[in-house]
């Protein structure tokens, strides 16, 4: 009998040490992240950034701290430190200071740190906050972008409650400056001197090599959808004559100077902007003013990296799949090679060095959390140097596999499907259809046990349910004809694929059709409220700043130009067709409960989206609930609106589908 009980108590404590979760929301939050992988310009060391959620019982943000290494990775130094945030990290031309920003006197200014050792010391003291920056190739000045500050009168008046304004008419736009080094005023800051003063926003730029001119991107104002029809111009720092060099209806973008200073290498929409079109390389040459498109890549649909160091080549980057790919464009517009050919994981946060002979980047696959490499231009060949996760290297993660099905119209789609924890082949569990942003977007292979956004996926698996993340046409990954398969019929095909997709997995024999859930956010959001509009066959929805009314929509968000390049028309134009595409037109026929979730400062997706559906179904008394974010823009950003909305997507999936286990 005593033999009997002490077996019984054993079983008990196996039991709860196997069913301790891993991968909870609260576990994910405190799973480090790498933000930035910088090599050093001879390739031989490494800064790289940790960010960690900060939660304490007055504070919820993410802070960066900056950390440096050999190429191999040992000798790892810390060299931020603080509750402050510090972050992207540039080395000097000469690889002897490093240069980073940081928020530890309220403002975020610009510092500058010397490698042999000593103290940062703060070479900036602004109103606002220093965005991005960059040496000049002989490491005597520096050039930084800063949105205006408040005038007097404007801070007099918001005391006052005098603080009215007439909308689109007192911007603050974000205007180009540069900081001399080696120069200080009779108080003893260093001089800095305002480049731009034109009535538009600096949103990218770079030195010409010897530092004489700068070459830049400007939108009207510092709104996004004014930043997508960009301009790039040229300015001459001693004379400050500006030279327009790319100005057409397309969006141009990121320009950078070649090694030798001849050519400028710069991003391109197609003309007109076409949200969802194809995007290219293009090379502009400074000696006579003529510009070519470098060779299209396989998605037409990613960004410039950089220049290799001879000046004959572009790296561009992009997703390929449900993986990404960096390509080398040759400068003539001739050839294209893909990189880093024939790799089985995700890379991501590409940063080429100022010599142009390394790459630093991030490696992660679906079972593996991204740590940071580096490897040599000349060919793909990873070095590990980082193991900032070291922890949860044997804490089990669920399979996700790649999973392929025909639409209704043929049209073959793909997606992740991840299984419950422990699954037994032929088992029926709960199943949840999770649906990307954008809607050009695409579920790639990262890490499931990633800590950023509203859906803990390894924590959806531990707790018995399988999830499809599908990527239907409208997807980037698989090329431009597919990416804008979905225009002017969002709801349409893109709902077929996804059905389709549901029904490939109940025919696989994992998901139970009785106990079935959706989620989604932004055009997730969309979809899923779509869904529920038109089918009874979830029994549970959680749907995140969703639009559910295109025109309310387009005449509210800071990206006006968005829906009427997908639906070739503005609302007024054919107000019938914003509202066929419309969730909000099929809200009477809505029965599953509804979980909303939406930041209250989100100017992508306005939180009215949300009040309208919410209104409608809880008029209608069908079981709904609305998570509002204080602060959060297009997402939770701060870590516990994070772990809020993470918790209440499992609590809300678990009790109207769950099935809790017990002993």
């Amino acid at each position: 009998m005593k033999r009997s009980l002490i077996t019984l108590i054993s079983l008990v404590l196996v039991y709860n040490l196997s069913a301790q979760p891993n991968w909870s929301p609260e576990q994910c939050l405190k799973i480090k992240n790498i933000t930035a992988v910088v090599p050093s310009p001879d390739g031989m060391k490494v800064l790289y950034t940790v960010r960690e959620a900060m939660m304490t019982d007055d504070r919820s943000e993410y802070v960066n701290q900056v950390w440096l290494c050999n190429a191999d990775g040992n000798n790892a130094i810390q060299l931020t430190k603080g509750d402050k945030n510090s972050a992207n990290p540039k080395w000097s031309p000469d690889g002897k200071r490093i240069a980073f920003t940081s928020s530890r006197d309220s403002k975020n200014n610009l510092y500058i740190l010397p490698v042999g050792g000593g103290e940062a010391e703060k070479v900036t003291d602004v109103k606002t906050g220093v965005g991005n920056y960059q040496w000049s190739d002989d490491g005597k000045m520096i050039a930084f972008t800063m949105p205006d500050a408040a005038e007097t009168n404007e801070e007099k008046d918001k005391k006052a409650k005098n603080d009215w304004y007439f909308m689109d008419e007192q911007v603050k736009q974000n205007r180009l400056y540069i900081l001399w080094l080696e120069k200080k005023d009779t108080a003893g800051k260093y001089v800095q001197k305002k480049i731009t003063t034109e009535n538009y926003n600096i949103n990218a730029f770079d030195w010409s090599p010897g530092g004489k001119s700068i070459a830049y991107s400007h939108g009207k104002s510092p709104e996004v959808n004014d930043n997508v029809y960009s301009d790039i111009s040229l300015v001459d720092i001693e004379s400050g004559t500006i030279k327009s060099i790319a100005n057409s209806k397309a969006g141009e973008t990121n320009p950078q100077f070649s090694p030798d200073g001849n050519l400028i290498v710069y991003y391109c929409t197609a003309d007109p902007v076409d949200w969802s079109g194809p995007r290219h390389a293009k090379i502009y040459s400074l000696a006579d003013g003529k510009s070519w498109r470098l060779k299209a890549t396989p998605d037409e649909n990613g960004g410039i990296i950089g220049w290799t160091p001879d000046g004959k080549n572009v790296l561009w980057n992009e997703a390929n799949r449900t993986l990404s790919s960096v390509y080398i464009l040759s400068a003539d517009g001739k050839s294209i090679s893909e990189w880093n050919k024939g790799s089985k994981d995700l890379i991501g946060g590409l940063t080429l060095n100022s010599s142009g002979t390394h790459i630093g980047f991030t490696l992660q696959n679906l079972s593996t959390l991204p740590e940071a490499y580096i490897s040599p231009l000349g060919n793909f060949s990873p070095a590990k140097i980082t193991d900032i996760n070291a922890a949860y290297t044997n804490k089990f993660l669920p399979k996700t596999e790649v999973v392929k099905w025909k639409s209704k119209d043929g049209k073959e789609i793909e997606g992740l499907l991840t299984y419950p924890v422990n699954y037994k082949s032929g088992q029926k569990v709960p199943f949840v259809l999770n649906v990307h942003g954008g809607p050009a977007g695409v579920f790639a292979q990262a890490c499931i046990a990633g800590n950023q956004g509203a859906y803990p996926i390894a924590a959806f698996a531990e707790a018995g349910y399988a999830v499809l993340r599908p990527n239907p046409r409208g997807s980037s990954g698989y090329g431009t004809e597919f990416r804008m398969a979905n225009r002017a019929d969002w709801g349409g095909k893109d709902y077929e694929d996804l059905m389709a997709g549901v029904d490939h997995v109940i025919k696989m024999g994992v998901a139970d059709e009785t106990k079935m859930g959706v989620m989604g956010w932004s055009y997730g959001g969309f979809m899923s409220s779509w869904i529920v509009g038109h089918t009874d066959r979830f029994k549970v929805a959680s749907i995140g700043a969703p639009v559910v009314d295109l025109a309310h929509q387009n005449l509210t968000d800071d990206i006006e130009g968005f829906l009427p390049s997908y639906f070739k028309a503005n609302p007024w134009d054919d107000w019938s067709k914003y509202d066929a595409h419309s969730p909000l037109r099929y809200v009477q026929h809505v029965k599953t409960p509804v979980m909303l979730q939406h930041g209250e400062a989100d100017a992508r997706v306005p939180f009215s989206n949300a009040v309208m559906f919410y209104n409608a179904l809880k008029r209608r008394n069908v079981p709904v609930r609305l998570l509002a974010l204080p602060r959060q823009q297009h997402g939770p950003q701060e870590p516990r609106m994070v772990l809020k909305t993470m918790q209440t997507n499992v609590e809300w999936f678990e009790k109207y589908i769950g099935e809790k286990k017990g002993f």
